[in-house]
């Protein structure tokens, strides 16, 4: 899951994206490599990022168990803690964070992707988390 984190952080950064696309993915890729890993048995996991204009997009595959996230029962939020069903928060918190989340079934491979287009108002990134410096 770190090699995940340092390719988003990587993207982030050569694409000058701002803070929120950063956390926004982060928090969304932390919880699906999780479950891809801990609920699929997936060993290999592959990430490709895109930006097409002001969309950003992570299509995440792996050869795990064929499993369609978007397509399970939402959780009971109503009952209390101790009442709970647990699971089923991840994919709601990963649909609350993008604009849209796709799922795909390819041969032996799940393919999701996540969706999340830029907004006016997202600050740019500081120039020192684009790797530059601003000597005078």
């Amino acid at each position: 899951m770190q090699s995940g984190a340092r390719a988003l952080d990587a993207f982030v950064d050569a694409h000058g994206l701002p803070p929120s696309a950063r956390w926004r993915f982060q928090v969304a890729l932390d919880e699906v490599l999780s479950n891809v890993v801990r609920h699929g048995g997936a060993t290999m996991i592959d990430l490709l990022f895109a930006l097409d204009n002001d969309v950003l997009s992570l299509e995440v595959t792996d050869r795990g168990a064929a499993f369609d996230p978007l397509q399970a029962a939402a959780p009971d939020t109503s009952a209390g803690l101790d009442d709970r069903r647990p699971g089923g928060l991840g994919i709601v918190l990963v649909r609350t964070l993008m604009d849209a989340v796709r799922y795909e079934r390819r041969g032996a491979h799940n393919h999701l992707t996540m969706i999340w287009r830029l907004r006016p108002d997202d600050e740019p990134a500081p120039a020192a988390e684009k790797g530059t410096t601003n000597d005078d």
